[in-house]
């Protein structure tokens, strides 16, 4: 029979992963979520900042966190399309509350315990799930994260894989989303003595041409924004640390089409429904209403897709505070409309969520192959 992938909230609610595909002329189309066929591959993925406060008690306790709404929510909207390709790890995490950041109060205690809590769960996956039973070899491995999540899997990379022959063997890609890796001007990472590199050997994922072979063990990062000029000056992400330096972009599609980062791009937007966030009527996005700042559509699906309407592409620009790279996307006004600091922060691994989904595919075969 036709198997259709669900995910699941805490509560035992199911929700679809399909998708409605939104045409240019207003048609649309049911597009089902092909399940994965016994994938040789994992996805270890850290969610980004959902709890809205903080619970000193559990950061400082020993409680281990509790699966809430939120959590299942942004897993399902960031990594909902990618479960074709891969196993899926989500660890719960005691992370540094949403209060924190707004307010410049991070406690670094606090982001101590969410990083041991992410690698205490990567090293039993490692030492246990990363081993085929069948073959007893190590499966290959795509480490995926957003904004907090992402700079706690860059630590982990860095402390793990980054130098590490043997662990990099495993390593597919890696997706640091929504944070900053900073490389120099004109290198993929640092070669080994540059400590404003945030990787000394793991390179960004370039692919010059079609013809060239699909990169793994390699880095993809970016920040999206939907830029307007005279706005370059108030984003948060994506500020070179010095003039030797610059935060890396690596436009998914590009990589996956062959060409030049800076390439402008077509992108296949996948945004989450009301449908699989459980909105309402006075939370249309759910338990991510205060976070999400768009209004999902009421498609039966669990994702809409919205085909060429968007375009993607790495700019680079100088400003004041020095030198700004980020991934900017085009077309999405029918969407959302902003201009704020955070650009499309939130929504990172939706502008593109074909593309991602893609990429990872390909870099998962790739690595099969490769590894037999």
């Amino acid at each position: 029979m036709d198997p259709v992938i669900t995910g699941r909230y805490p509560d035992g609610h199911q929700v679809g992963l399909d998708a409605t595909v939104i045409r240019p002329d207003g048609t649309t189309a049911h597009e089902p979520l092909p399940p994965p066929q016994s994938p040789k591959v994992d996805c270890f993925y850290a969610y980004p900042t959902v709890n809205l406060l903080a619970n000193p008690l559990l950061l400082l306790g020993g409680n281990p966190p509790v699966a809430r709404e939120s959590e299942a929510a942004v897993t399902l909207t960031q990594m909902g399309r990618l479960t074709s390709n891969c196993r899926v790890f989500v660890p719960l995490y005691r992370q540094v509350a949403l209060t924190g950041y707004l307010l410049g109060a991070i406690i670094p205690p606090h982001f101590e315990t969410a990083y041991q809590d992410l690698k205490q769960a990567f090293r039993q996956y490692w030492d246990t799930d990363n081993i085929d039973p069948a073959t007893g070899k190590r499966r290959g491995v795509i480490l995926l994260g957003h904004s907090q999540g992402a700079f706690h899997l860059a630590r982990l990379l860095q402390e793990e894989f980054d130098g590490n022959a043997a662990s990099t063997k495993s390593l597919v890609a890696a997706y640091i989303v929504g944070a900053e890796v900073r490389v120099p001007v004109d290198a993929p990472s640092g070669g080994g003595s540059d400590p404003v590199s945030t990787f000394q050997h793991l390179p960004a994922c370039e692919r010059p041409s079609g013809q060239a072979p699909v990169p793994v063990g390699c880095v993809v990062a970016f920040n999206s924004a939907d830029l307007q000029p005279g706005h370059e000056e108030t984003v948060a992400f994506g500020r070179a640390p010095d003039s030797a330096h610059r935060v890396l972009c690596v436009n998914p599609a590009a990589v996956l089409a062959g060409g030049p980062a800076d390439a402008t791009t077509p992108m296949r937007p996948y945004m989450p429904t009301k449908k699989l966030l459980r909105g309402n009527l006075l939370a249309p996005a759910g338990s991510l209403s205060l976070l999400l700042n768009f209004t999902p559509t009421a498609h039966p699906t669990g994702f809409a897709a919205y085909a060429d309407l968007a375009t993607g592409r790495c700019a680079r620009t100088e400003t004041s505070k020095g030198r700004l790279d980020w991934l900017q996307v085009d077309g999405l006004d029918s969407i959302r409309s902003s201009n704020s600091a955070l650009g499309l922060h939130v929504l990172d691994y939706n502008v593109d969520g074909g593309g991602l989904a893609a990429l990872a595919a390909a870099q998962a075969a790739a690595w099969t192959t490769r590894t037999g």
